[in-house]
Formats: C-alpha cells, structure tokens, sequence
C-alpha cells in the first residue's frame, strides 16, 4: 500500500490492476452465462422457474427489492456528500451516484422478468391507479432514473453545478420517500402479517442505507476513490446501522414469536429453524453482520477491511430480502390447503431454478457493466492516479 496524503491511501497500482481485470472478466461471465437462462425465460416462460401459484414471488423479487434499496442508500450518500459541501469527497459522491444507477437497472430488470408480460410495462405509465402504492411507485421510478442520469452527466468533468450543492437535501429526502415506499410496498399487504407492520418500511430505510453505503464503499476500493477518511467515516456509519438493524430484527422477531399470532410465529420460526435456516443464521447473521462487523471494529480506517466488509453487507443482503419475500409466501393459508390440490405450481416448497439463478447473474452482470462502462464514460478515472 502507498500513502500519498494523510487523509488517503490507495491501493499499489498491481492490486488496483488485477482487481480492474477480475471486476470485468466476472461481469462479462456473468452476463454471457445469464444471457442462456434469459433465452430459456423467453421461449420457456415461467414454466422453467420454481415459482408458482402458492409462491408466485421468489428469487427475483427478492433481488429487485434488495438492489432497488441498495440504489436509494447509495443515492442518499451522494446527496449527503452534495449537500455537506466536502469537495475532497466528491469523487466518492460520483462512484455513489454510478453504483445506485447500476444497482437499479439490475433491480429493475429483476422485476421485468418477473412479469408474466414485461413487455408490458409501459402500461404502468398509461393506465396509473393512484389509489395503488405500486403505481406510485412507477412514476418514482422513472423520475429517480432521471435524477441518477442527470447527475453523473452534470458532474461528469468533476465539477459540481451550484444549484446541485444547493438542492443536495432535496435529493436526500426523495431517497429517503423512496425507499420508504418500497417498504411500504409490503407494509401495507394485510394479508401477510409477517409483512403488515409499521416497522417494514423502516426496515427498508435502514437496509437500503446499509447494503448501498457497503456497496459503495467497495466499488471506491475498485476505483480508487475510497481515502482513509472516507474509509473510516463509511466503517463507523455501517457500524451504527448493522447495530440499528441488529435491535430492530429482534424487536421483530421477539414480539412476533411473544404473541405467537400464528400466520406470524408460523413464518418467523420457519427463517429461523425451518429447512433453510441457513439463510439466517449463516449468510445473514454470520456474514452479512458478524464478520464485517468484526472487520470494521478491528480495522477501522482500514481501506481493504472497509472494502471487504461492505462487500460482504452488500452482497449478504440477498439473505435478508429472500427471507423477507419466500417464507411469508410458503405457508398454508387454510390447514391442509396444500394436500387439497394437486399439480405444477400448487406447492408450498421454493428453491430457484436454474433458470433463475441464471437470469439473476444476468442481471447483476448488467449492473456491473453499467458501473464499469459508466466509469469511463462519466471521467470517474480522470480522478484516480490508476485506471481499470
């Protein structure tokens, strides 16, 4: 490692090298391998997916609900960076507003191909209900798709536009409306009451917070861009969210197994002791918090532990999110409902599919290869002393 000031140190231009290679070798592996399981979810349907009538939401929309939150927490940081007015930190700002773009094309896809027609979208546009949170959200969508364009073409030289310093809190607080909107998109649905709660939304604003300012804290590490500073200040606040997160799970789960409401104690014992424990305790708990938690006390200031440990938040989000979308969705509504029936799609049980699992690397390979070209084309590198 070479330090060229106090306040920043970078990684020798060998590791920033062969880092750049690796980033772009598996997203080009990714979106070649997923492209195949793209094919088979256009000529096959959803038939090729593990989803369906009792489970109609898997994989997927786990991932769209996880990327979408990871966009809007990486959005807010830049427009946190923006509106404090720190012109040393703006290149951190910039790779912020790049991985929320990224995060959200990967997102989005996610739920496209979700959709039984996505060609069809469009029509979310044209035939809005405002009485639904969902058609809501689709203006929100195409409106914050703007904004992230929009700002990395205006800071596109380095330079920030006055006016955007000036309305930077604007920003924040539409990340902020955003995200909690998304929470809201499963806080609301009654029938659900492990997803029923005022504490969904705010689940989200805290995840989505913490899977972007992880994320983003990688991708400077990828980039060049993460100081010692920065490295520290980002460590210290990922800290502070995995422990609010931390206290607001066991409110969750605690009051939920107490009052021991059955449709709600049924799905909370089934995250924690059911055929997929797993999910939970290892990726979730165990690495998702555990060991960047670990890393981040221990290696405050730290630029490869920051790095390595909002990777390993950022990416251990899935957990949370297959577990906030599959197990509410694979219990019984009546007794004995799943012996009543019979045929593809009338199960209670869920595992993604090949298919899907392709489709998913599909989608994150498109994110990345957005970050990555978006890199070059918005002059990000013109700010480091290395290129990818």
């Amino acid at each position: 490692m070479s330090t060229t000031s106090s306040n920043m140190t970078v990684p020798n231009s060998t590791t920033h090298r062969w880092l750049g290679i690796a980033a772009w070798i598996l997203a080009l592996l990714a979106f070649v391998a997923g492209g195949y399981g793209v094919y088979l979810r256009f000529t096959e349907g959803h038939s090729a997916a593990g989803y369906g009538s009792y489970v109609p939401w898997g994989l997927w929309i786990a991932a769209y609900v996880a990327l979408v939150g990871t966009s809007a927490g990486a959005f807010a940081l830049a427009a946190l960076i923006f509106w404090r007015g720190q012109p040393e930190q703006y290149g951190l700002a910039r790779v912020a507003m790049l991985v929320a773009l990224g995060a959200f094309v990967a997102g989005m896809l996610n739920v496209m191909l979700d959709l039984g027609h996505p060609l069809r979208a469009w029509k979310l546009y044209t035939q809005t209900s405002f009485t639904s949170i969902m058609g809501w959200m689709a203006w929100l969508y195409l409106v914050y798709g703007l904004l992230l364009v929009a700002g990395l073409w205006l800071t596109r030289k380095g330079e920030v536009p006055p006016f955007m310093r000036r309305w930077a809190w604007v920003a924040f607080l539409f990340a902020v409306l955003f995200a909690g909107a998304e929470g809201a998109l499963f806080g609301v649905v009654g029938a659900r009451s492990v997803w029923e709660s005022g504490l969904t939304p705010i689940l989200f604003l805290i995840e989505g917070a913490l899977f972007g300012i992880g994320l983003v804290a990688a991708t400077a590490y990828l980039f060049n861009q993460l100081t010692t500073k920065a490295a520290r200040s980002l460590g210290q606040l990922m800290l502070v969210l995995l422990a609010i997160l931390l206290v607001l799970e066991w409110a969750e789960f605690s009051t939920g197994l107490y009052a021991s409401v059955p449709a709600k104690s049924a799905t909370l014992s089934t995250i924690l002791s059911g055929e997929f424990w797993w999910v939970f305790w290892i990726f979730h708990i165990g690495l998702g918090v555990v060991v960047p938690g670990l890393l981040l006390l221990f290696g405050r200031g730290s630029l490869a532990a920051t790095a390595i440990a909002g990777a390993l938040i950022a990416a251990m989000g899935m957990a949370t999110k297959l577990n906030l979308v599959v197990p509410a969705l694979a219990q019984e509504e009546l007794e004995g409902l799943a012996n009543a029936y019979h045929g593809p799609g009338l199960t209670f049980t869920y595992f993604p599919t090949n298919m899907e699992w392709l489709v998913w690397a599909w989608t994150l390979g498109v994110g990345a290869l957005f970050v990555l070209i978006g890199y070059r084309i918005f002059s990000l590198s013109a700010n480091s002393s290395n290129r990818l």
